[in-house]
């Protein structure tokens, strides 16, 4: 246990290079977050036709960028918090970067899925206006 006690302190007193495991960390959750979110929606396209679901999967990869351009933001802004803020004494900037990470978050793991929903819809598009067959 005193190990641990180790490495967390060393990471929070030498910033220039803990970044990068805070990084890891972070996308790790990220990732499971959204898998949290998706995978019931993934799994029930997959059970539908291949080729609808490849279709559905090929909008949706067009579509998702900007869900991935805003988690690239929420780290960045990760990233500003960790290297500036002042983790023994919560003052209102810390309060506020956290709830801007968060917010952050929370509006990629939405764009994510509005893809998922808008690629799902011109799938449907297609098949209602016989683009696709089965």
């Amino acid at each position: 246990m005193g190990n641990l006690t180790n490495l967390w302190n060393t990471i929070l007193t030498q910033r220039t290079w803990s970044w990068a495991l805070i990084g890891i960390g972070y996308l790790l959750v990220f990732l499971l977050v959204r898998s949290f979110f998706l995978h019931s929606l993934v799994r029930r396209a997959r059970a539908l036709n291949s080729k609808w679901y490849h279709e559905i999967k090929k909008v949706y990869m067009q579509k998702c960028i900007a869900g991935w351009v805003l988690f690239l933001v929420s780290f960045l802004i990760l990233i500003l918090f960790w290297q500036t803020a002042n983790l023994k004494q919560a003052s209102l900037y810390e309060v506020g970067m956290i709830f801007l990470i968060i917010l952050s978050v929370l509006f990629a793991i939405m764009s994510h899925l509005i893809a998922f929903g808008t690629s799902v819809i011109h799938v449907l598009k297609q098949i209602e206006n016989n683009q696709m067959t089965l």
